[in-house]
């Protein structure tokens, strides 16, 4: 039986901790062979899940988090499927939507790490951003925490 084809449309969850007046967020290395970069959570729905479900589910699988909230923002990009996953797709696919959630987590809860991820760290922004590989990553975590600051006031 053939094995189907990957979701082209994925999810990029940003899990957010309050911390005093700052926001932390938690930032996830990959290991070598994923690629060693950072990033925040991210998957893709399977099968009839939807965008919010497919979050939560790759929130839980990625980390073992519970969110106190959990939120689609305003924000989604695409960007081409790169060679070495195009296996993974249908070949009439030739770019992903990726669309993104904020994820806020208990100030005392910390992640157990799936095997896709060998290192995490709670980051304020500056430290976050300069750690993100992926400028579409760094986009949209500057609208997250723009987003968080306004309707915190931080």
């Amino acid at each position: 039986m053939e094995q189907p084809y990957r979701h082209p449309t994925q999810v990029l969850v940003y899990c957010f901790r309050r911390r005093s007046d700052n926001i932390e967020y938690l930032m996830l290395r990959r290991t070598a062979r994923y690629g060693g970069f950072w990033q925040g959570v991210t998957g893709a729905p399977e099968g009839d899940e939807s965008l919010l479900d497919g979050a939560r589910r790759e929130l839980f699988e990625e980390t073992r988090l519970s969110p106190k909230d959990l939120y689609q923002v305003d924000f989604s990009y695409s960007f081409p499927v790169e060679d070495e996953w195009k296996w993974a797709y249908h070949p009439d696919v030739k770019k992903l939507d990726e669309f993104v959630f904020l994820a806020e987590i208990a100030d005392d809860a910390y992640p157990v790490l799936s095997f896709e991820h060998d290192w995490y760290e709670w980051a304020e922004f500056d430290r976050a951003m300069s750690l993100l590989k992926w400028p579409n990553n760094r986009m949209a975590l500057e609208f997250c925490d723009q987003l968080l600051r306004c309707k915190v006031g931080v």
